[in-house]
């Protein structure tokens, strides 16, 4: 599936407070690693908060991802851990299936000052971030190519979303679009609210990331893993990619699927009350 991510995506690196705590929300074979943010950082033990809106040919919205950075430990690969999520859109996960939007008044902008909204409330209200930060501050940084490029080559889900299995996947994607994004200072951060995991992490990230343009990407589909290892196969891959011949994904079978559905229930239910008033 091919998706873009648009531009002024956000993320929020918070060093993590409680260890323990964060190890087990981690799937087995995985182990929690030091990284860097920025080519020129300190190494810490991270999870991240990544706020954006994305299209593909099926869907499009915003979402909220929370991670934890580990290290595969069959493959030795630094691995983005997708712990939990909120979206306005649909979504697929092991542990759910295919399902409807959890935050259905998610907002993600940016004004003609260069200040960017991230406001993102569960429906529910269990848990929301909500933040805005001045992006003309920020200056373009290298960024750390263990944790964005080779961590873009395995992501995995959670110990809950996955049911302890990671289900690791890879994208595809040109490099160049992962060598610099904008470092936010911390002062012009204005953080209202983190509802998500108390005590897990620090009270104020450690890093703050903006991409200032588009970038765009090929996921692998569910159940099937392209098991790339570093840039020299990510390259073989983006050029064995034949664009003119991949079929886009469709919500043609997911709406036949619930009409199909309804159907079913509804003679169900007819037949079951012709049945109880002929008795």
């Amino acid at each position: 599936m091919g998706f873009v991510v648009e531009p002024y995506s956000s993320f929020l690196c918070y060093e993590i407070a409680d260890i323990d705590k964060a190890k087990s929300l981690l799937p087995d074979g995985f182990k929690l690693i030091k990284t860097k943010v920025f080519e020129n950082d300190e190494p810490k033990y991270y999870c991240i908060f990544g706020c954006f809106r994305a299209h593909t040919s099926a869907f499009w919205g915003a979402r909220t991802e929370f991670y934890i950075i580990a290290e595969d430990q069959k493959t030795g690969l630094l691995s983005w851990i997708i712990v939990d999520y909120d979206t306005d859109t649909i979504s697929y996960d092991k542990k759910n299936g295919l399902r409807s939007p959890n935050s259905s008044k998610s907002v993600i902008t940016i004004n003609h000052r260069g200040k960017l909204f991230v406001d993102i409330m569960r429906d529910d209200n269990s848990r929301g971030l909500t933040f805005d930060a001045n992006i003309e501050s920020g200056k373009m940084t290298n960024l750390d190519q263990r944790l964005w490029l080779e961590g873009n080559l395995s992501i995995g889900y959670g110990k809950v979303l996955s049911n302890n299995n990671a289900d690791i996947f890879s994208l595809k994607f040109e490099p160049c679009e992962v060598e610099k994004a904008l470092q936010i200072p911390q002062d012009n951060l204005n953080l209202e609210l983190n509802s998500w995991y108390p005590g897990l992490f620090a009270n104020k990230p450690a890093q703050i990331v903006c991409f200032p343009y588009a970038q765009h990407f090929v996921s692998d589909n569910v159940g099937y893993s392209s098991s790339l290892k570093n840039k020299d196969e990510l390259l073989a891959a983006i050029k064995s990619i034949e664009f003119n011949k991949i079929a886009t994904l469709s919500t043609k079978s997911f709406r036949i699927m619930f009409l199909v559905g309804g159907a079913v229930s509804f003679v169900t239910t007819v037949t079951l009350l012709t049945l109880l008033i002929l008795k």
